[in-house]
């Protein structure tokens, strides 16, 4: 079964150790779990596939965890942090930062924030609560990892630093267009909660 390798940079063709099938005709398709080992270097995976018909579809990788797009983020937002991963997966590490730092520009855009240069951006976020005190810490990183690559020929970015600043990126991403979000939720609910309460006690007395 084809699946990419992270340890080997490379799609594999590994074998199956062993396979479990599971059908719920009220909910899903036929699905099936299949535990894999590499050929070249013996890491183990496990995949998902959906059968359609006759067919499987192309096994989805649960673990090691593919590489996962906040599906929240705006489509420009998307269309740019994917490239990043690109750039990763073709050794370009450079062009990775560089387009992990388009990202952030296009956080600050998404919530109509524009500032003269990205630094001013990132700090009237910090401003309106969009991001806080860690968070800014962590997208100034990005944004002064973006520039260096982008503006200095001299500067290259080593493999490990482009893993980090991928996952810093999505991080970002996770909390403005996810967490955030839910935990505004929870509070509402809170709050709807408590007033509920008040009221009820207010009636018993």
């Amino acid at each position: 079964m084809l699946v990419e390798c992270n340890n080997c940079e490379a799609l594999v063709d590994a074998s199956v150790l062993n396979a479990y099938e599971e059908y719920d005709p009220e909910t899903d398709p036929p699905c099936k779990y299949s535990f894999l080992k590499c050929p070249k270097c013996a890491g183990p995976f496990l995949v998902l596939q959906e059968r359609f018909g006759d067919y499987w579809d192309d096994p989805y990788r649960l673990y090691p965890p593919q590489e996962r797009i906040n599906p929240f983020s705006p489509e420009p937002i998307k269309k740019a942090f994917s490239e990043a991963y690109a750039c990763f997966k073709a050794k370009a590490y450079t062009a990775a930062a560089i387009m992990c730092r388009k990202t952030v520009e296009g956080i600050c855009a998404e919530h109509s924030i524009k500032g003269k240069v990205l630094a001013d951006s990132l700090n009237e976020m910090k401003k309106q609560g969009i991001i806080e005190s860690r968070l800014f810490d962590w997208a100034d990183t990005l944004r002064i990892s973006g520039n260096e690559a982008a503006h200095d020929l001299a500067v290259t970015v080593p493999k490990d630093d482009a893993r980090d600043i991928l996952e810093f990126t999505n991080a970002l991403l996770e909390y403005v267009f996810t967490f955030k979000d839910k935990f505004e939720q929870y509070k509402k609910r809170q709050e709807e909660k408590k007033q509920r309460t008040e009221k009820r006690l207010a009636k018993d007395k």
